[in-house]
């Protein structure tokens, strides 16, 4: 082989390489911005769903405040807790939202934390629902109190936190409450 034909040969890669190497970087690029994309929607939903457990979480703070009596543990649901109708936001019997809850009692430092987070940080709707536990003379023992948090996911989706509480009447304690069936 003549050193002409060598030198030619080791001066460089054809423009055929060059597209192909630039193709292969491109695609990976892509990718890349693609993952960004993804993670990016997942830590919105992951911040969005921290903002709704803490809205539950405020308001069952809140709960623990009241007096059993209090009105706003007063609706009381007839539908059996362990009833998967129990925890859907959209059925009405027993529901209480917090919009209208605060309009109505008025007591906003009661739910301040919760209705300040609902107001400031997004799209939330918060509700809850109270079932009585009864004994034998049907004097509420206690009330099962199940707080829902909704809200939009990127996927167009609603996606519900729900966070249980139990109220005892102070009455019912000393006489050997009966105990709360797990759910």
């Amino acid at each position: 082989m003549s050193p002409y034909r060598r030198a030619r040969r080791a001066r460089g890669f054809s423009l055929v390489e060059a597209l192909a190497a630039l193709a292969i970087f491109s695609i990976g690029i892509l990718g890349v911005l693609q993952m960004n994309v993804l993670a990016s929607q997942q830590n919105g939903l992951a911040r969005r769903q921290s903002t709704a457990s803490k809205i539950a979480r405020d308001l069952v703070d809140s709960f623990e405040r009241l007096p059993f009596d209090h009105a706003l543990l007063s609706t009381e649901s007839t539908i059996d807790p362990a009833d998967p109708r129990f925890a859907r936001f959209d059925e009405t019997d027993g529901r209480v939202k917090l919009a209208d809850a605060v309009a109505l009692v008025g007591e906003r430092p009661l739910l301040g934390a919760a209705h300040a987070s609902v107001s400031t940080e997004g799209p939330y709707e918060v509700a809850w629902r109270v079932a009585p536990l009864k004994d034998a003379d049907s004097t509420t023992e206690a009330r099962r109190i199940l707080v829902m948090v909704r809200f939009p996911t990127t996927s167009g989706n609603v996606k519900q936190i729900d966070v249980w509480a139990v109220k005892y009447n102070p009455q019912a304690v000393g006489r050997g409450a009966a105990a709360i069936p797990e759910i």
